[in-house]
């Protein structure tokens, strides 16, 4: 409750302070519309509580009522609830929630299903062994029991619900387990059982019943509803947590509903007595209830054979499919265990009757906010202040603008505020959404401005020369932020849409990941090569950059640095090229010694990437001193696909340098003079410009179509590709980047470097390039859930509620990402070398007593 009062105190003070932030830092009209989608969000998640009666605070009802089976699954049955993520539980993971307790089973040869499946989710050889020779020695109509892993389970048969066993075990069943002060109390709980599954005796009452079987049926029913007192999430949020234990986890009784059995194939005498008006009347009463008493009813149960794929009940027509029942096992263990399962590990990817994990952490970071927000607001009353002290104005607002995005990913996956459903890929949906994104993007169309070309530093320039070239280049940075932008908005639809179950899509998205390593090297050598920039304030604002809000996350999510490997991989390579370009760089100036550098330096990380031992080692010291969960096999696949692309990039980079360097020196001239005419050769020469800049971009485009054609056609499985990618990935890349300059006016003139060449661009993908890192980072929690492996639905009402909900979801994780950039690029232009390095360390090095 004091997390929901403090989301609503937020957004009331939002509501009244919103304006005077617009006006006075002159926000706009998108910070009106991200204030907007934020109120609807929140707006929408009370209106689903309170005005139609769907407040399910930790999704249990979401679990039990309502669920499909698994479009993109029909060979594994997998069945997923309409609200939250159901997860199917190992034998290891049965035994770690009930270990030393004990399972109840209760009711007719339905629920025996559900008994069965248990045992053999446990040990299924001793299961099949033990179990069947005690239905031969006993007959089917006999109590069974079961013990494996340490965990217990025990069938009573009782279809009416009236056995002594059976009330004996409701008798001592506790939802909650008694302090372990009162030693003689817990003696007796122990006894109790951890989870009790009662079967209603629907199908006996309707059988046998006769004129009587509604009476028979609220007789059995009637014995067990004084045991369901209090509803689920009364028992999961008195459930106490503590590190490593399940005992203090709130034991759960279930009433499944009365079983609807497939009419066509049952027999003549269970057809005129088993009907479906009976069946109707029974599930009705259970319908109507008592709220409390209705929480612990699985509907699902039912939903689930009416709508399983295939084959699903048997030739009797009663019992279902063993697939069903191992599925309604599932059901019942995530009602029990899920809530402490999350609390013990924070990567649990259930969400269905879980609780929301609260810390100081939040907490102060709420009140901070609110500190800055406030501080937003009085500043520009003080006229004379803000002039006097800009720096304290714009730190409070780039402070509240990154907790405001650590905050909203809390919201949205920290919480049980926000849905969280599978992902399946939808191959006509997923090429529709990339269309859309292309087009719309070549509808922004721009010019580029003219900037001026800085001469080398790297390089010596008489003082006398002047420097004509003012066009923007080979690949100017207009064109390279739209091809990343290009690529990034197709990397999140990508990921958005579970594409990479698709080995086509996944070629292609691989292929547009190692080109932004490409074009990120370019981009670095480039300034290098030019600025002659290596002091350490450079490399630690790009570290600072790079890593902020990647290290800040885990304190926010509970997730670890290694979970964003993106930051990290790519901070890899940026340290990589610095020490290339770094050492002994008075070489640089000559092609021949800087492509030796590139070929040692390839050597030397090809060799500690695929040695083993060193990387493992590597893991070892940073989990050690950071507590950093690395996999070293995960890590070596990362950093070996995209070895050798990186140092592609770098040639480029330095043959574009260089060309510029020889350009300049032969459009200037000494002293002022006239510059000698060009030969002018015939259009129709080979070695005329146009000539040979068409026989280049041809040679490109062949080679480009001849990749995709191979590594498409040939290329049959994802291991194969893998293995091949880091050797031919620069073919495409570096065809693709010829053909992009050869667009627009950029290589298309006579002269590449002509002084009078514009260059067009697509502004919208562009825009987007520039927060690219922080939507890459902060998808796995404000744009997807559970670390970037769950959709997040608000539940927005109508035929077209999905489409609300991604449209709201998608205008927020822009403007987020967007104000985490400008954030952090203010806090990186604060920092000095030795504050910037330590601030990282440091909060790489707390993440070891928050863990």
């Amino acid at each position: 409750m004091k997390t929901v009062s403090c989301y609503y105190c937020s957004l009331l003070f939002m509501a009244f302070s919103w304006k005077y932030i617009a006006r006075s830092y002159s926000l706009g009209g998108v910070s009106t519309i991200a204030f907007i989608v934020v109120f609807l969000i929140l707006h929408l998640q009370e209106y689903q509580g309170s005005a139609i009666g769907q407040h399910d605070p930790y999704r249990c009802r979401a679990l039990l009522q309502e669920g499909r089976w698994s479009p993109s699954h029909p060979d594994s049955h997998k069945w997923e609830p309409s609200g939250c993520r159901m997860i199917e539980y190992s034998r290891k993971a049965f035994h770690e929630c009930l270990n030393r307790r004990k399972v109840v089973f209760a009711g007719d040869s339905i629920i025996r299903q559900i008994f069965w499946a248990a045992a053999k989710r446990l040990d299924r050889g001793r299961a099949e062994r033990d179990i069947g020779s005690a239905l031969v020695a006993h007959g089917q109509h006999h109590d069974l029991s079961f013990e494996a892993d340490g965990v217990s389970l025990e069938f009573i048969w009782d279809p009416w619900l009236n056995s002594t066993t059976l009330d004996e075990r409701l008798t001592t069943f506790r939802t909650l387990p008694t302090p372990v002060d009162e030693g003689v109390v817990r003696s007796e709980d122990e006894e109790s059982a951890a989870l009790i599954l009662v079967g209603s005796p629907g199908l006996w009452a309707a059988r046998y019943g006769e004129e009587n079987y509604l009476i028979l049926f609220r007789q059995g029913i009637m014995g067990i509803a004084p045991h369901l007192s209090s509803t689920l999430d009364d028992s999961i949020s008195s459930s106490t947590f503590s590190p490593g234990s399940y005992d203090n986890v709130a034991n759960q009784i279930l009433l499944a509903p009365v079983h609807i059995p497939s009419y066509n194939n049952l027999s003549s005498n269970r057809s005129r007595t088993i009907t479906p008006e009976r069946i109707h009347k029974m599930n009705n009463y259970l319908a109507h209830l008592p709220p409390k008493q209705l929480s612990h009813i699985p509907w699902v149960y039912n939903q689930m054979s009416t709508a399983y794929p295939g084959n699903y009940f048997d030739d009797d027509g009663l019992h279902v499919a063993d697939n069903i029942a191992e599925r309604k096992l599932d059901i019942a263990l995530n009602t029990r265990c899920n809530a402490a399962a999350k609390a013990h590990n924070r990567s649990f990817k259930g969400t269905c009757c879980v609780t929301e994990s609260q810390s100081v952490l939040k907490s102060s970071a709420w009140w901070l906010w609110g500190l800055m927000m406030y501080c937003r607001i009085a500043t520009p009353c003080f006229s004379t202040f803000k002039r006097r002290i800009p720096l304290f104005v714009n730190g409070t607002k780039a402070i509240g603008d990154l907790l405001f995005a650590l905050l909203w990913c809390v919201f949205c996956d920290g919480t049980n505020r926000i849905s969280k459903v599978e992902r399946h890929y939808q191959q006509n949906q997923f090429i529709r959404v990339c269309l859309l994104w292309l087009v719309g993007s070549l509808l922004t169309v721009q010019r580029s401005g003219r900037p001026s070309y800085k001469y080398p530093m790297a390089t010596k320039r008489p003082r006398e020369e002047p420097l004509i070239y003012r066009g923007p280049g080979y690949l100017s940075r207009d064109q390279s932020d739209e091809i990343k932008g290009l690529m990034q908005g197709l990397i999140l639809l990508y990921h958005y849409n579970y594409a990479s179950q698709t080995l086509w899509v996944y070629k292609i998205v691989r292929l547009l990941i190692s080109m932004y390593f490409f074009l990120s090297g370019y981009g670095h050598t480039l300034y290098f090569l030019e600025r002659n920039d290596y002091s350490l304030r450079r490399v630690v604002l790009v570290l600072f950059r790079l890593n902020l809000l990647s290290a800040l996350l885990p304190y926010a999510m509970g997730t670890d640095y290694s979970s964003y490997y993106f930051a990290s991989v790519i901070t890899f390579w940026y340290l990589v090229l610095y020490a290339t370009l770094r050492f002994y760089r008075s070489y640089n100036c000559d092609l021949r010694y800087l492509f030796t550098k590139i070929i040692v330096a390839a050597a030397i990380t090809d060799r500690l990437i695929s040695t083993p031992g060193i990387l493992e080692g590597f893991v070892r010291v940073t989990h050690t001193i950071f507590h950093m969960s690395w996999n070293a096999q995960e890590l070596r696949f990362r950093l070996s696909l995209d070895r050798y692309i990186v140092y592609a990039g770098i040639i480029v980079a330095a043959l574009v340098h260089y060309a510029a360097i020889r350009q300049a020196h032969k459009l200037s001239f000494p002293l002022g003079g006239r510059a000698r005419p060009h030969h002018r050769r015939s259009r129709s020469s080979p070695l005329h410009p146009r000539n040979k800049h068409i026989l280049l971009n041809t040679v490109c485009a062949a080679a480009t179509i001849a990749f995709f054609y191979a590594t498409q056609t040939q290329l049959h499985r994802k291991q194969h590709y893998n293995h091949v990618h880091p050797f031919v990935s620069w073919i495409p890349i570096v065809g693709l980047v010829v053909l992009r300059n050869g667009v627009g006016g950029g290589a298309g003139s006579e002269d590449v470097f002509r002084r009078d060449n514009y260059s067009h661009y697509l502004a919208l993908p562009a825009a987007l390039r520039r927060f690219s890192l922080e939507t890459y980072v902060l998808q796995y929690h404000v744009w997807l859930g559970g670390d970037a492996t769950a959709r997040l639905r608000l539940g927005c009402p109508g035929a077209y509620g999905w489409v609300v909900d991604k449209v709201l979801l998608t205008v927020l994780f822009v403007y987020v990402a967007e104000r985490a950039h400008r954030a952090t690029s203010v806090l990186a232009g604060w920092v000095t070398p030795r504050g910037g390095l330590v601030l990282l360390l440091g909060l790489w090095g707390a993440n070891v007593l928050f863990a």
